[in-house]
């Protein structure tokens, strides 16, 4: 084949492989739209649920939001104290509390909640906790995320209560030297020992995907058109 034929026959079908990429893409940013909505909707119903609390016998990662409860003693010389959470426009901090439940499992991370920062002081939190053997119960959850942190989580200098800027389980872990669950225990807001807690999923309303996901099928819908008018029409002039 000539590249000048070559070159007529990438002229006919190049606008036809662009239909199709549309069309692959605006469907896939559709049924995107509609799991972030039924992760949301996942979400919410997991923390609304009223299920009994699953006691915590070994390491395996359990879903987010489910009640869990586990005996053993707070870690009090290993804390971490998340810098600046925002909550209702106040700066503040997150109180996370390692927990060992016996020799063999991991830490377990509780978060005991959220304390105003002092911003006129440079003295830590009264965050003080009874190492005696107890009881916790809670949820499943994640440590507080950030989608772009500018500055290492830790300082090279560390002292204890170690203050962090949003930290991941993974470099706790390398703070600590010892392995931790996958997942916190958020501390349920009728337990002691703990600070200010509303741990009430923060997600978006699921109708803003939906109407999102609608945008996107009826593009689709609108490029499957467009390719049919043009198929047919090759087709009138083809016979």
């Amino acid at each position: 084949m000539s590249e000048l034929k070559l070159n007529r026959h990438l002229t006919f079908i190049m606008p036809y492989i662009l239909l199709l990429l549309l069309i692959y893409c605006f469907a896939s940013l559709g049924f995107w739209q509609l799991d972030r909505a039924k992760a949301k909707d996942t979400l919410n119903e997991a923390y609304l649920s009223e299920t009994s609390y699953l006691s915590i016998q070994n390491d395996l990662p359990i879903d987010e939001y489910l009640q869990i409860q586990t005996t053993g003693k707070y870690i009090a010389e290993k804390q971490i104290v998340i810098d600046n959470i925002i909550r209702n426009g106040q700066l503040g901090q997150m109180i996370i509390t390692p927990f060992e439940i016996n020799n063999e499992l991991p830490w377990l991370l509780v978060n005991r909640g959220w304390v105003k920062k002092n911003i006129n002081s440079n003295s830590k939190p009264d965050i003080n906790i009874n190492t005696m053997p107890n009881s916790v119960n809670g949820r499943s959850g994640n440590l507080p995320r950030m989608a772009i942190r500018d500055s290492e989580a830790f300082s090279e200098t560390i002292t204890w209560p170690a203050i962090g800027i949003y930290p991941t389980i993974k470099e706790i872990e390398i703070l600590f030297g010892r392995k931790l669950f996958s997942y916190i225990l958020l501390l349920d807001p009728e337990e002691k020992n703990g600070f200010q807690r509303n741990w009430e999923p923060r997600v978006s309303s699921t109708s803003t995907n939906y109407g999102y996901a609608i945008q996107w099928f009826l593009m689709c819908f609108g490029i499957i058109v467009v390719l049919i008018i043009k198929l047919k029409r090759l087709l009138i002039k083809n016979k």
